[in-house]
């Protein structure tokens, strides 16, 4: 008849638990015993490692996008600011050009416009 052998370790038979290394210390920390039964599910580790850089991954560059989109904006915005102020400018231009302003500004100094319209020289030869 075959001895009844029980399941439980004895002292004398090392355990699968690692004892030293990451892996032990992240089982010591997060007590994986009560949700895995057991043991840290270390050839896991790699996919939730890989998921979590992936995850890091779309956080940084979605971060990134809106920046360039604020960058954008600003830059639209100080693009209407100062094709405004030109649009302004060249009117005061063309309005400072014309006849009738130019003789506001220089009757104070004692010139005044002509009134005897320009002659034609012609020349024969």
């Amino acid at each position: 008849m075959a001895k009844n052998v029980s399941r439980a370790p004895k002292a004398s038979q090392p355990s699968n638990r690692p004892s030293k290394g990451i892996f032990a210390f992240f089982d010591k920390i997060f007590n994986m015993d009560r949700i895995l039964g057991g043991e840290f599910p270390a050839s896991q580790l790699r996919y939730v490692l890989w998921v979590s850089a992936l995850i890091v991954i779309y956080i940084v560059s979605s971060l990134n996008a809106e920046s360039l989109i604020h960058k954008i904006d600003k830059a639209k915005f100080a693009l209407e600011e100062k094709r405004a102020d030109y649009t302004t400018q060249k009117a005061d231009f063309m309005k400072a050009g014309k006849q009738s302003e130019i003789i506001k500004k220089v009757a104070p100094m004692g010139l005044e416009e002509n009134k005897v319209p320009p002659t034609k020289i012609v020349v024969e030869e």
